[in-house]
């Protein structure tokens, strides 16, 4: 989708655990030509997890039974709210260098198969990866320093509550 702002937008990312092996999920970025998580923009009808599971249904093809989402804190719930599952962090960086900034709520997924269908248009390189061959891409060039720090944190399991 385009930018809804010139300056920020608001997006949802997310690694998805294997449901065997201590491996994430990662796919090939094509516009930012790096080994990335994946995610995208929320629309401005979509509530972070509306767009967080279709995002899933599109770029991994799992169904909403097909993983679950991981909280990763406690909260508060008023009277009179919808709580959200939470996030693991709320980020802004840069996109590609364009001056453009994206706000980002990272989800922790369990997937429950090892079946992943991305829809059409989506990034056909995807695939589980270990924390070592992270880092060996990390070494190469083909992940940045966040997205290893973020997959070695992930697959630490120190976001369990």
């Amino acid at each position: 989708m385009a930018h809804i702002h010139e300056l920020y937008d608001f997006t949802v990312s997310f690694l998805i655990l294997h449901p065997t092996e201590k491996k994430l999920l990662l796919h090939y970025h094509r516009k930012l030509k790096c080994w990335n998580q994946l995610g995208g923009h929320i629309e401005l009808d979509e509530h972070p997890i509306e767009a967080l599971e279709r995002e899933i249904e599109e770029e991994a093809g799992l169904k909403k039974d097909q993983y679950t989402i991981i909280e990763t804190g406690t909260r508060l719930q008023p009277r009179g709210t919808v709580s959200l599952p939470l996030g693991f962090g709320l980020f802004i960086y840069n996109y590609a260098d364009s001056g453009h900034k994206h706000i980002d709520i990272p989800y922790i997924i369990q997937s429950h198969t090892t079946e992943i269908n991305p829809a059409e248009g989506e990034s056909k390189q995807i695939d589980w990866f270990t924390l070592e061959e992270i880092r060996t891409m990390n070494e190469k060039g083909l992940i940045d320093n966040s997205m290893t720090d973020i997959c070695e944190w992930v697959l630490s399991g120190n976001y369990r509550v």
